[in-house]
């Protein structure tokens, strides 16, 4: 058979949804997985907590900041994804130089 067959599929007026779900149960009957799964849901709830944790208080200082300070405040948190951008970018020209 085709690997790559359509999810759902309307037909006749009727819509049928393919699922496989043995898969799913695979993984929910080995301890590893789940395991491995429940930790990186605790590592994402704890990198979300962080998040806001330092991110509203710096959004408050920054709504309250005085109409000058704001766009240094803002540049501030822009920043970090402007650098990594940026680094993306040279390791592109590396890649696609003549001797790259």
């Amino acid at each position: 058979g085709d690997p790559f067959v359509s999810l759902v599929s309307y037909v006749d007026g009727i819509i049928h949804i393919k699922l496989k779900v043995s898969n799913y149960l695979f993984v929910l009957q080995d301890k590893l997985y789940v395991l491995t799964y429940l930790r990186s849901i605790k590592y994402a709830a704890a990198t979300t907590l962080t998040c806001l944790l330092i991110g509203y208080p710096f959004a408050y200082f920054m709504a309250r900041a005085r109409a000058t300070i704001r766009p240094i405040l803002l540049m501030l948190v822009m920043l970090p994804f402007w650098t990594s951008f940026l680094l993306r970018i040279y390791a592109w020209k590396g890649i696609l130089a003549n001797d790259g």
